[in-house]
């Protein structure tokens, strides 16, 4: 059965993959009430077992226990909302990922009566975005490596050097200017094919794009044809 407070989080957060529940903690009684949602992140069938404090506490993972008590008496001493993000150990020995928001309910003479609020797991959440980054960080690292490569050849060719003595080069054009790797070689790979430089020789054309990489905009090589206007207009 859905957990009824899973509209209201898809709602908050744009999703309804997440894992719902809610819950009410009674403070004068130190009693728990869980929906289903709550069970089954912890692991468990709904009534299966019944809420503690103690059992609660004997799922935080180890490294977060502490925090969480420390929210739940902030909360029940003094009332403000909290949100906080930590992790279970559930019933199967699963580390979850969670995230808990609550508010504390004021009885008739104005004490803190109940807390009660939503626990959603964000585990797989944070783990498809932590593939998704992953791959990116790969993608970024595959062009890197052939950009680089592409400029070591263009530089071993047009100067006669070898690889190790092409990539010192761009490492001294990028420590004098003072600009990525990566970045020097996507310019030299880039504008090795610019209309602009194609008639140059490729010594001239190489030289062109590592002295262009000190000014913010290329400035453009003068033209032979640009030359002789010149010479006749003086």
């Amino acid at each position: 059965m859905p957990d009824p407070a899973e509209p209201a989080i898809a709602a908050l957060t744009g999703s309804t993959t997440e894992t719902v529940g809610t819950f009410r903690y009674d403070v004068h009684g130190d009693t728990w009430w869980w929906s289903p949602g709550v069970y089954r992140i912890h692991g468990f069938q709904p009534g299966q077992i019944v809420p503690s404090t103690a059992l609660m506490a004997a799922h935080q993972h180890p490294d977060d226990r502490a925090g969480a008590a420390r929210l739940l008496a902030a909360a029940a001493r003094a009332g403000q909302p909290f949100c906080s993000r930590h992790r279970i150990v559930d019933a199967r020995r699963r580390v979850r990922t969670v995230v808990t928001l609550g508010e504390a309910q004021r009885d008739g003479a104005g004490r803190i009566s109940q807390i009660h609020g939503y626990l959603i797991d964000v585990t797989d959440a944070l783990r498809r975005d932590l593939s998704a980054a992953t791959g990116q960080a790969v993608d970024n690292a595959v062009g890197t490596r052939t950009a680089i490569e592409q400029a070591k050849g263009a530089l071993m060719i047009t100067y006669g050097l070898d690889e190790d003595e092409a990539f010192a080069l761009l490492r001294r054009q990028s420590q004098h200017h003072n600009i990525k790797l990566r970045d020097i070689a996507a310019t030299i790979t880039d504008r090795g094919t610019d209309p602009d430089l194609a008639d140059l020789p490729a010594t001239t054309r190489i030289n062109h794009i590592l002295t262009d990489l000190a000014h913010p905009e290329p400035s453009r090589p003068e033209q032979p044809d640009h030359q002789t206007d010149d010479k006749i207009s003086a």
